[in-house]
């Protein structure tokens, strides 16, 4: 039976598409994807802000997925890597051919261009 079962899970693990998280980038296509991200004014106001309050874990981009025959975008989280655990804030979708950047709206499940998302933001602060 645990040989079986031992069988069945390496299947599973050679068998399961895996994405690798990348902070870093591969290739020079995905280092550029990556750089325009962290330049979003957003990430770098936060990342002064945490900065100044000597906040030890700093925003990056983070590639969860690359273009596919059907999806020609990286798929890019926001993210706080504690170590143990990566915090996500934001996602965004980087065109692959002109490096549009898209705000993925994980709630609506739409993405929307970042001018767009940044007047909802400007929106719910006056609502607030």
């Amino acid at each position: 039976m645990k040989s079986i079962v031992l069988a069945f899970l390496l299947i599973v693990c050679f068998r399961t598409e895996m994405n690798a998280q990348d902070f870093i980038g591969t290739n020079d296509r995905e280092k550029k994807v990556l750089r325009l991200i962290n330049a979003l004014p957003e990430i770098v106001r936060e990342n002064q802000h945490r900065k100044k309050a000597n906040v030890k874990y700093l925003l990056k981009a983070c590639i969860q997925d690359v273009p596919t025959k059907t999806e020609n975008y990286y798929k890019v989280s926001i993210s706080e890597d504690l170590g143990f655990q990566l915090r996500t804030y934001d996602w965004y979708e980087v065109d692959a051919r002109d490096y549009t950047i898209k705000y993925d709206d994980m709630i609506t499940g739409k993405s929307i261009s970042l001018a767009a998302w940044r007047r909802q933001l400007r929106s719910r602060k006056k609502g607030v």
